[in-house]
């Protein structure tokens, strides 16, 4: 399992729950570099993605934490190379990028879920049961939720049922408009999430720029991670609010405050498999 683009101060806790989970990691040739705003320069980092999916030692390909810029490798990627090494890539936030063109473009089973950051988190081994169980069989994937959906996660009751497609909102707002926006299937179950540097008028404002984009158009349902932990609202409003705004014109359901994101032990979430859920 290699993984990629790290900024992070101390990787040794990450390293060893990872080992105790049965994995063993190395890191790619440029991860542990420190270049300007990023990890390096653009070649070195396409450079180590293409040799994560091409060498023969590595199963798994994970992005070791989010941060920015990653939509830049974008048109450098050799998508028919790395679609000739279909193995499993993970990542979260700013890795939305990757984990939607490398579905799409290089037909990689992806997750939107756990990177090499969040598993130096104080949470338990067991805890870990849904990260190993998705990545040993995407295709039974049990839930955005851990416990029983509570009635006010519940923002507008009904059956969704297609594949899941989604990711960080900021990202998909960057790519909206470009070559590497995601096709969103007919019937899609639509999850979004943002960072713990989000608030009320991004929220209101994204979503916004998503609906005149026309991406709700043709889902069959919307799924939103934790906003609580994250994001930040002014006294008189709240994320219901918004929501009121910003998708007041569509009738598909919508479940919020669902158990991934920027949380420790996010649930991850495999690209493109079907899904159904009634709430």
């Amino acid at each position: 399992m290699p993984v990629d683009d790290t900024d992070i101060a101390d990787p040794t806790p990450c390293l060893e729950k990872l080992k105790n989970l049965g994995f063993e990691v190395s890191f790619s040739a440029h991860a542990l570099d420190d270049w300007g705003d990023v990890s390096s320069p653009i070649a070195t980092r396409v450079s180590d993605i293409h040799e994560g999916f091409t060498n023969p030692e590595y199963n798994v390909v994970m992005a070791s934490t989010g941060g920015w810029c990653s939509n830049e490798i974008l048109p450098f990627l050799d998508y028919d190379l790395i679609s000739r090494y279909p193995k499993p890539f993970i990542g979260l936030s700013d890795i939305t990028t990757l984990c939607l063109n490398l579905w799409q473009k290089a037909n990689i089973p992806t997750i939107y879920g756990l990177n090499l950051q969040l598993f130096g988190k104080d949470t338990p081994l067991p805890d870990f049961w849904q990260f190993k169980e998705v990545l040993a069989n995407p295709h039974q994937f049990s839930g955005f939720t851990r416990e029983p959906i509570q009635d006010s996660q519940i923002y507008r009751s009904g059956r969704m049922s297609g594949a899941l497609v989604g990711g960080n909102l900021d990202v998909m707002c960057w790519l909206t408009g470009t070559p590497f926006a995601p096709k969103i299937p007919d019937g899609a179950i639509f999850f979004l999430e943002n960072d713990q540097g989000s608030n009320g008028y991004n929220w209101q404002m994204e979503l916004t720029h998503l609906k005149q984009a026309g991406v709700f158009e043709n889902i069959s349902g919307l799924v939103f991670g934790k906003t609580g932990l994250a994001s930040l609202f002014k006294k008189k409003s709240s994320f219901k609010d918004i929501l009121d705004l910003a998708i007041d014109k569509y009738k598909f359901p919508v479940l919020i405050e669902a158990d991934f994101g920027h949380i420790p032990n996010s649930i991850s979430i495999p690209l493109g498999v079907q899904y159904e859920l009634t709430i």
